[in-house]
């Protein structure tokens, strides 16, 4: 147990002066989880507690602190290097989070965000909370579709969400290094919750069939070779596929999809490959949106900005410099 407590690690904005706290903080949040922009009324009292605790496929965070304002925006996500995600219980203050939409969170509501879209959370007052740091490889794991649940508000009222909340909240840093139980177990048993708490919210089951995952497999495989087709729909790919239109729609609700956004996905994904290459370097961004798929280019513009935190310059900047 003794070599277990190295992993903790105890960080407080008490320790440096007054002036310097506000700044220090934004580093501990930054370092311990995400780049974030922390700014807050009153900086010269601003006070972050933080405890931290590094694992295989998760990082657990206790965070406490007085009011401020956390934001993830373009700059944010550019500074991020992994992709994660991260699910967040509030244990105390008044939160008010926007990522698609804005929502209003209380104690033992939780939050399920991913680290490439913009994230906007104002913390009324004094707070407290436990940050949970997910692997991508751990989350698609447990959900098949995490996108689906990413940005949606979790309620400590529902059923599901009101286990996972209160399992959530006995998971600080502090027992999970002296718990009874090996970590693998702890971080399943958080997955598993995870899932059945997805499958309430969305009426899909987290665990597919073969013939099931097949299914979408070769859906996903269709779209990805047909997405530079302005014009593709839903039962283009299902021609080719030798089913109909209803079972396409049918096999991708089972994952918790719709062909519409994995159509958008997979363009967004094809799109910022071609804007990362020197390949493409003499195309322009209207070109390179039509080999996307996408026949209007401010249109295409809007969606990679807000799928990735960057306009399609702003790639092509990060790559070169």
């Amino acid at each position: 147990m003794l070599a277990e407590s190295t992993k903790l690690v105890r960080l407080s904005t008490s320790a440096v002066a007054p002036a310097e706290r506000l700044s220090y903080g934004s580093w501990l949040v930054s370092s311990a989880l995400a780049p974030s922009a922390i700014s807050t009324e009153a900086p010269l009292d601003y006070e972050l507690e933080l405890t931290a605790l590094e694992l295989p496929s998760i990082s657990v965070v206790a965070q406490s602190g007085s009011a401020q304002r956390a934001i993830r925006a373009r700059a944010e996500i550019r500074r991020t290097r992994e992709h994660c995600f991260n699910l967040v219980l509030v244990l105390g203050g008044c939160w008010e989070v926007t990522s698609d939409t804005r929502m209003r969170f209380g104690r033992g509501d939780l939050i399920f965000y991913d680290s490439r879209y913009a994230l906007d959370c104002n913390l009324l007052l004094n707070w407290s909370d436990i940050n949970l740091q997910l692997s991508e490889q751990f989350v698609r794991k447990w959900l098949p579709n995490p996108g689906w649940l990413a940005g949606r508000r979790i309620s400590g009222d529902s059923r599901w969400g009101r286990v996972l909340s209160s399992y959530v909240a006995q998971l600080s840093p502090e027992f999970v290094v002296q718990a009874p139980l090996p970590e693998s177990i702890l971080i399943d048993q958080l997955g598993a919750l995870l899932a059945l708490t997805a499958n309430e919210l969305g009426g899909y089951r987290s665990a597919l069939t073969p013939a099931e995952r097949s299914l979408r497999d070769q859906i996903y495989d269709q779209i990805k070779q047909r997405c530079p087709e302005a014009s593709l729909q839903a039962v283009d790919v299902a021609s080719v596929i030798n089913i109909s239109k209803r079972t396409l729609h049918r096999a991708l609700a089972a994952c918790g999809e719709t062909f519409g956004t994995m159509l958008i996905q997979v363009r967004v994904d094809l799109a910022a490959r071609m804007l990362r290459s020197p390949l493409f370097d003499r195309l322009t961004t209207a070109e390179i949106g039509r080999r996307a798929g996408s026949s209007d280019a401010s249109h295409f513009t809007k969606v990679l900005r807000r799928r990735t935190g960057q306009t399609p310059l702003q790639m092509r900047r990060a790559r070169q410099g």
